[in-house]
C-alpha cells in the first residue's frame, strides 16, 4: 500500500486529500465527517489519472465538506435529528426522523431512518446499534473460530460494552471477548480483525512475537485494518 498526500486545486479553493494507491480494482472518494477526503486506488493507476478524477469530482466533494461543516457534530455531541452523520458497518448515512405511531430503525437509500412514538430517537438509535452489534458480532466470531479450533481452546463468551481506549479486549479468567459496541461503525474486515486479535491471546498473553505470528496466519492483512482502525472517526 502507497500513501500519499495530494493537492488539487478547485476555483480559489485547494483541496487536500489523501491518496491510498492499494490492491483494489476500483476507484473510491470518500469525505468524512471531519471534512478529510480519502481516495483509494489501484496500486498501478497513474497518479495523473487518479488526481485528473479526483478534479472530476471536486464540485460534489466542495459540496459534501460544506455540508458536514454545517451540519456535522462530533459524536458526543449528537442531536438525533434529521440530517446528522451515522456510520454502520463502514458506511455513512444520514439520519431521517420521522414522528410516527411506531418505533422503528431501518436503513434505506443511504438513510437511517427512524420512526418514533414511546421512544426517543436516542434510545431507538442506541438499541439498533446494539442488536445489530450483538448479531454481528456472534456471526464473525462463529466464522473467525473455525480457524482455532485445532488448538483444542473453548469457544470465548462474547460481551459488548462501550470501551474508551479499545476496540476488544480478552479475559483469560472468564474466556470472554468484550467488544466496543462502537466497532459496529467499522467494516467487517475491522470487526474480523479485533475478534482474531482477541482470538489469539486466548492463546498469547502478551503481544510477544509467537502472538503475532499466529496473528499474521489468520489475517494477513491485520496491520492496515489496524492502522485503519487507528485513523477511524466514529
Amino acid at each position: 500500500m502507497i500513501a500519499t498526500t495530494e493537492k488539487i486545486e478547485y476555483g480559489k479553493e485547494i483541496i487536500e486529500f489523501e491518496l491510498l494507491q492499494e490492491d483494489r480494482k476500483t476507484l473510491s472518494i470518500e469525505v468524512l465527517p471531519t471534512t478529510k477526503i480519502k481516495v483509494k486506488a489501484p496500486q498501478n493507476k497513474n497518479k495523473q489519472d487518479i488526481i485528473k478524477k479526483v478534479k472530476n469530482k471536486a464540485k460534489w466533494i466542495t459540496k459534501q465538506k460544506r455540508y458536514f461543516v454545517d451540519n456535522y457534530k462530533k459524536p458526543d455531541e449528537k442531536k438525533y435529528v434529521s440530517g446528522e452523520c451515522f456510520r454502520y458497518l463502514g458506511k455513512q448515512y444520514r439520519l431521517k426522523v420521522i414522528k410516527s405511531n411506531i418505533d422503528a430503525v431501518k436503513l434505506k437509500k443511504g438513510y437511517l431512518i427512524v420512526e418514533y412514538n414511546l421512544k426517543t430517537p436516542a434510545k431507538l438509535i442506541n438499541k439498533w446499534y446494539k442488536d445489530k452489534a450483538l448479531y454481528t458480532y456472534e456471526k464473525e466470531l462463529d466464522k473467525c473460530f473455525k480457524q482455532f479450533i485445532a488448538y483444542k481452546i473453548d469457544k470465548p463468551f462474547l460481551k459488548i460494552r462501550k470501551l474508551t481506549k479499545r476496540w476488544g479486549s480478552y479475559n483469560k479468567n472468564s474466556n470472554t471477548i468484550t467488544m466496543n459496541i462502537e466497532t459496529i461503525k467499522t467494516n467487517k474486515d475491522c470487526i474480523d480483525y479485533v475478534i482474531y486479535h482477541e482470538l489469539c491471546h486466548s492463546l498469547y498473553f502478551s503481544h510477544n512475537k509467537q502472538f503475532y505470528t499466529l496473528l499474521e496466519s489468520k489475517c494477513k492483512k491485520w496491520n492496515k485494518l489496524k492502522k485503519k482502525l487507528e485513523n477511524l472517526t466514529l
